[in-house]
């Protein structure tokens, strides 16, 4: 027999776990989907910036306007957990681009100061100023929305929806499970959150290609470090960004990416990735004094692919989420993690829409209290650990009852590492930081 829900969200990132609870919240009878664990994509492998807009210029002269609503939600979800960092060091060494982001910063209302240059800020630079962008870990984050859509009545299934078919009143999707087994779901709703997976979810079933896929690449530095949020701007000079962790082992882990991001198509390892990371370190030594370099005990990165929708009006700034088959299809693919609860805001609205549910709105209980990773016996964080879900009802509905694993950032993993590198002598050759991105 065939089961039916209200909605199906494919994909339990921070958008499709946002979603999820926002429909739950009225009313709605929904299923998660989710191949890996929550959080698991793109949402676990974030630097945490509350982007405000301070490091994008005049070209997105929405998006400060729009990280403002999106910070609100933030600050409320997030309430009971303090930041990592309370804002960022934004830092320049050309005037040219010190007076542009001065005008922008000032056209778009954006609150700065400036502020002596930190001690492991190294020479060249010409000013400083602090930005109102809080840095957080996003893994409590994950963790409590984990355990809170286990806990709310949400149904969850392990596996991935390959397609979706319309049919009158509704629409059909076809569940994979890990083992392989296929199941149809009916649906009067389906929201298709699933970062990367999207693409693919969308040609099989027929629709628009309307998610773009791209590379980039997070480099992991571990030690005796300041814990830092910095920004420097300036892409042909520099264009990093900095942040800080705490609580892996007793030291501080530094999060580093740039701008820059590439064709997804290509594979994550090879010497595109080991090209990239010796360009960043080379980067860091310039603009960072050797103190802090001097205490790196441990070199790791990761690739992560970026998903976002093609915008039909020409920036990526005015639309969070596109709709199909009437309104019974809805895509929601936020090109920042920043962004999610706008893009879960809109898809709420959506299918609230379809299911005749008044939208006033949506808020989201705040995460109370940060919650540890799982420890396994070794010491290292797990991500294997199994959420508790609440009893489940007898009959098919209790097959989709699964565990799914606990939530996450991936910096908090044991990644493949270089230890004790020395970044004031000889970098790293590319072919040993190109192995660092093939495991």
């Amino acid at each position: 027999m065939t089961r039916s829900y209200d909605v199906v969200v494919a994909g339990a990132g921070m958008a499709g776990i946002l979603t999820a609870l926002g429909l739950t919240a009225r009313g709605a009878r929904v299923l998660l989907v989710e191949e890996r664990r929550l959080g698991g994509g793109q949402s676990g492998q974030s630097h945490g910036y509350l982007h405000r807009g301070y490091a994008f210029g005049p070209n997105e002269p929405r998006l400060p306007l729009l990280f403002d609503r999106a910070r609100d939600h933030w600050l409320a979800l997030t309430a009971g957990l303090a930041p990592v960092t309370a804002g960022s060091v934004v830092s320049f060494s050309n005037p040219n681009a010190l007076r542009r982001a001065q005008e922008h910063w000032q056209a778009s209302g954006l609150p700065v100061r400036p502020v002596e240059p930190p001690p492991w800020l190294g020479d060249g630079f010409i000013s400083s100023f602090r930005s109102e962008e809080e840095t957080y870990d996003f893994g409590p984050v994950l963790r409590r929305l984990g355990e809170r859509t286990a806990s709310s009545g949400i149904d969850l299934a392990r596996g991935s929806i390959s397609r979706t078919a319309d049919e009158p009143g509704g629409v059909l999707c076809e569940l994979v499970r890990p083992d392989g087994l296929t199941e149809t779901i009916a649906s009067r709703a389906v929201v298709v959150a699933a970062g990367a997976g999207a693409p693919g979810i969308l040609a099989r079933s027929g629709l628009p290609p309307v998610v773009r896929c791209r590379k980039s690449f997070m480099l992991v530095l571990r030690g005796n470090l300041p814990v830092i949020s910095a920004v420097f701007p300036e892409r042909e000079e520099h264009g990093l960004f900095v942040a800080g962790r705490t609580g892996h082992e007793g030291g501080t882990t530094w999060l580093v990416s740039d701008f820059q991001s590439f064709d997804s198509a290509r594979g994550a390892g090879g010497q595109l990735a080991g090209w990239w990371a010796h360009r960043v370190l080379s980067t860091l030594r310039g603009v960072v004094r050797p103190g802090p370099l001097a205490g790196v005990r441990l070199i790791s990165g990761y690739a992560a692919v970026k998903s976002g929708l093609l915008p039909s009006s020409g920036t990526v700034a005015d639309e969070f989420s596109h709709d199909f088959l009437g309104g019974r299809a809805v895509v929601v693919s936020p090109s920042k993690l920043t962004l999610a609860p706008l893009a879960a805001e809109s898809a709420v609205k959506s299918v609230s829409g379809v299911l005749g549910i008044p939208f006033t709105g949506v808020e989201w209980d705040r995460v109370t209290a940060p919650v540890p990773p799982p420890v396994s016996p070794a010491g290292s964080p797990s991500v294997s650990t199994p959420l508790s879900t609440p009893p489940s009802p007898p009959g098919p509905a209790a097959a989709d009852s699964v565990l799914l694993t606990s939530a996450g950032e991936l910096w908090e993993t044991d990644l493949h590492a270089l230890k004790d590198p020395d970044l004031l002598g000889d970098l790293p050759g590319i072919a040993a930081l190109s192995s660092l991105y093939a495991h």
